[in-house]
């Protein structure tokens, strides 16, 4: 065979191969166009998914304590609400240890509901932890974190944990630093606290004699969560721990002035013997809390501001400065654990003329708490607010709305609740606020916002203007509510 027939020959072959690899090609391409393609549906999938809501609210606040700072997170979740509180000082081992506690209970609350919504159960729970402040004469504070968790049912936890720090040097205090390490002077405080309980009359009938006597033996761990105010010491127990219900057991610190170390004992002068005649004190007469109200006129296009959960010393107050920009009143339903914190702006809402309601002190479920508990929640909030305005509160707005005859009949307050929700705690959106508001608004409206929203006190300026264009005056929801009687 000659080189040209040979050359031609191979020449075909190599065509015949080429359009095989092309026509292969071909098939494949289409193919792969055919499949369904994954990224793309993902892509459709997450475009055309709503956006995330956030459904918790953090909040950092200075405190009137030096050096303190409080952290609130909060969820109105319908399945999981919480309302938390706790401290943050200078110091990152304090703050690292608080976080860490009340980070696991908040874990702690959230997985057993999720555990529960698995299994098709679906109980209504809340979780809330509040704290009280007591500073001793050393520069040393006591917190004292309360917490409340129910799951749902009969699923409840009520704990108490006290933290202490001093102000300064960030010591945290401990029983053997308070008694020098002192185990003979341990012994002694044992005493002095079995003896106080025995001596009660109230506690006899709830007495767990067995863990009363473990509980109360003489050992650093069982006299460890206490708190150290000015005059007295103060030891807790939960419930079920030495009596059937909680439990504080108060010793004076005169009666325990031989044992505790010295930086902590009282001068001689401080401890004297009671007075053989008491003083006789002046009782004054009843200020008129009721405050000046604004006339309305019938025929007057009204709406009732009304604000939850506060005060905040940055949101509060910027709120404060727009409701006056419009000559706006409004009513403030306050936490009396804030109160207690911020009491120069409650004076400052009162002096200013707007009406001040009581929202519990630890903004709990009261329709799952025993009638004394909503006494103590609504009781101490009103006494909380009288102290810090000088006035007691003339409403009264039970948290999440929830009431029924027993929260009704444990206060002589109005209950005041509420027909047009922003949903300024869901998405916390300043241009949201007056979208929900022009929405929703009408004459007579009775308008829910949370003043501890920064968003909701940057979008307030709006919408005041939007209402005030329409025609609506601002009135307290007393006035509200004498103007439709």
């Amino acid at each position: 065979m000659s080189a040209h027939s040979r050359s031609k020959k191979r020449g075909r072959w190599i065509d015949i191969t080429f359009i095989i690899i092309i026509l292969t090609l071909s098939s494949l391409m289409v193919f792969l166009l055919m499949l369904p393609n994954p990224a793309k549906k993902e892509k459709e999938v997450v475009s055309a998914s709503p956006p995330t809501i956030p459904k918790e609210q953090i909040n950092e606040s200075d405190s009137v304590y030096p050096g303190i700072r409080i952290i609130t997170e909060m969820s109105n979740d319908e399945k999981t609400p919480y309302a938390i509180q706790f401290p943050q000082s200078n110091v990152p081992e304090f703050n690292d240890t608080v976080r860490a506690y009340t980070n696991q209970l908040k874990a702690s609350y959230l997985n057993q509901k999720e555990d529960l919504t698995d299994s098709n159960i679906h109980p209504s729970g809340e979780l809330n932890i509040s704290f009280e402040v007591f500073q001793h004469t050393t520069g040393y504070y006591s917190f004292v974190i309360h917490s409340y968790m129910n799951i749902g049912g009969e699923s409840r936890l009520t704990e108490t944990k006290i933290f202490r720090i001093h102000n300064q040097s960030g010591h945290m205090l401990t029983i053997n630093d308070l008694l020098a390490n002192n185990k003979k002077a341990l012994v002694k405080l044992a005493t002095k606290v079995r003896e106080s309980i025995l001596a009660d009359e109230q506690l006899i009938p709830h007495l767990m004699q067995e863990q009363f006597k473990e509980k109360t033996m003489p050992t650093w761990e069982n006299y460890s969560n206490f708190s150290l105010k000015k005059d007295s010491i103060e030891f807790y127990y939960d419930d079920h721990v030495i009596t059937t219900r909680s439990t504080v057991v108060s010793i004076p610190l005169e009666d325990l002035n031989d044992i505790i170390a010295d930086s902590f004992k009282l001068p001689e002068a401080a401890i004297q013997p009671p007075p053989t005649v008491s003083e006789k004190i002046d009782e004054k007469p009843a200020e008129d809390t009721r405050q000046e109200e604004t006339e309305v006129s019938p025929s007057a296009k009204v709406v009732a501001l009304t604000f939850d959960d506060g005060p905040n010393p940055e949101s509060t107050t910027l709120i404060l400065k727009t409701l006056k920009k419009y000559n706006a009143k409004a009513t403030f339903f306050m936490l009396g654990s804030r109160v207690s914190f911020y009491p120069e702006i409650v004076k400052e809402m009162k002096e200013a003329g707007h009406e001040l309601g009581n929202h519990t002190w630890n903004h709990i479920d009261l329709t799952k708490a025993s009638a004394e508990k909503i006494t103590l929640e609504i009781n101490n909030t009103s006494d909380a607010i009288e102290q810090a305005s000088g006035s007691k509160p003339t409403v009264f707005r039970p948290p999440y709305g929830a009431v029924n005859n027993t929260v009704r009949t444990q206060t002589s307050l109005p209950v005041v609740l509420w027909n047009v929700d922003t949903l300024d705690w869901k998405y916390r959106d300043a241009n949201r606020l007056l979208e929900h508001v022009k929405g929703h608004v009408k004459e007579g409206s009775t308008i829910l916002m949370h003043d501890i929203h920064m968003s909701t006190a940057q979008g307030l300026d709006a919408v005041l203007a939007y209402l005030q264009g329409e025609g609506y005056s601002f009135v307290t929801v007393s006035e509200l509510n004498n103007s439709a009687n």
